[in-house]
């Protein structure tokens, strides 16, 4: 029996910018892209239309679109985080994983007295709903005219609450495209739901499960079953059981020994690592190339962790990539008339790298 390859950590560098469709964008639609992912996080919602624009060939172009005709939607599918999911897979995710998010946040629902409220919050969402999509701000105004908020975090849980029951979503991009407008999820996404094609089966797992380890291997390994697991909010066992009746993923190791599993494909981008993987990206914030893994160790020096998200206040910064591995964050400067690049290299960046970065800066998806 042949022994699984064995990856440094720059070549599992590589892998991955290639399984995330960072080195050759796809002429894919925006659907497609976040389909391919599972999931993309979206805490920060530009950032996340640059993270699907980056992945596919045309940019960002068409990415309101999608959003426009409820082809993606925005919502809280796990580990109480908003994502951007495929619109008719949203139903699929919540049955799944909705129900872990309820029992993580039981406690302050019952703090908060939201359960015995979600009836009359629901009524009163739909009926503000009813003139067309609304401002999450519209949603609260209404449920403190009837009485309902009161208290501090209500507001966001009643909201949560009825986003993971499958009542409300988020549909189409404001006109600044930095939030969304909430919609009803029967008028918006209607129909049943999907669960995504036939899935191989795994004992004592659900079909849906099968399908989105799947997409989070091939489209995030090389990872560990620590990582999915994670990354689903679903026990190790579980994904376990899932990646045994897999065929179109392969295991790999670390230098560690440790045992990492990813699509077949991407091993050749890690070994051959051309100048489109070995050059430099620059990521936005929270991008799953950074987000996306429990251990970031592979692509991300320890002693550089604190410096993408400043302080452990669980806002990540945007991230240069460069030879598989992030060195750096960067931002915008404050010019009005043509904001230009900053660069906060963890050590020097060299002079090729950082022309690199400039055009990198320049080829950055627009809305």
């Amino acid at each position: 029996m042949t022994s699984p390859p064995v990856l440094g950590d720059r070549e599992i560098g590589f892998a991955r910018l290639a399984a995330h469709g960072l080195v050759r964008p796809a002429d894919a639609a925006p659907e497609d892209v976040v389909r391919a992912l599972g999931a993309v996080q979206a805490q920060d919602l530009p950032g996340a239309l640059v993270s699907v624009g980056l992945r596919r060939g045309a940019g960002a172009a068409a990415v309101r679109e999608a959003f426009a005709e409820g082809r993606i939607v925005r919502t809280w599918p796990m580990r109480g985080t908003l994502h951007l999911v495929p619109a008719e897979e949203l139903r699929a995710w919540l049955a799944v994983l909705g129900p872990r998010t309820v029992s993580a946040t039981a406690a302050r629902r019952r703090e908060l007295g939201v359960d015995e409220r979600l009836d009359a919050a629901r009524e009163t969402a739909l009926a503000a709903l009813r003139h067309g999509p609304q401002p999450r701000e519209r949603l609260h105004a209404a449920w403190e005219e009837a009485g309902l908020l009161g208290a501090p975090g209500r507001a966001y849980h009643l909201m949560l609450a009825l986003h993971l029951d499958a009542t409300l979503c988020m549909g189409p991009l404001a006109a600044d495209a930095r939030d969304q407008l909430v919609v009803p999820v029967a008028d918006w996404v209607p129909g049943a739901g999907e669960e995504p094609g036939q899935a191989p089966a795994a004992p004592g797992v659900p079909p849906v499960v099968v399908h989105w380890v799947r997409r989070y291997l091939r489209s995030h390994g090389p990872a560990t079953v620590a990582d999915a697991a994670r990354w689903a909010a679903l026990p190790r066992a579980t994904v376990r059981a899932a990646v045994a009746v897999l065929d179109d993923v392969v295991a790999v190791h670390d230098a560690g020994g440790q045992e990492l599993w990813c699509a077949p494909e991407v091993l050749g981008a890690a070994v051959r690592a051309d100048r489109r993987a070995a050059g430099v990206h620059l990521l936005p914030p929270f991008d799953e190339f950074v987000l996306g893994y429990g251990d970031r160790s592979h692509v991300l020096a320890g002693r550089h962790a604190v410096r993408i998200v400043p302080g452990a206040n669980g806002v990540f910064k945007p991230t240069v990539v460069a030879g598989g591995r992030v060195v750096g964050t960067w931002g915008r400067s404050r010019r009005a008339s043509s904001p230009g690049l900053v660069l906060e290299p963890f050590e020097e960046l060299s002079a090729t790298r950082r022309r690199a970065a400039e055009r990198a800066f320049a080829r950055l998806p627009v809305l």
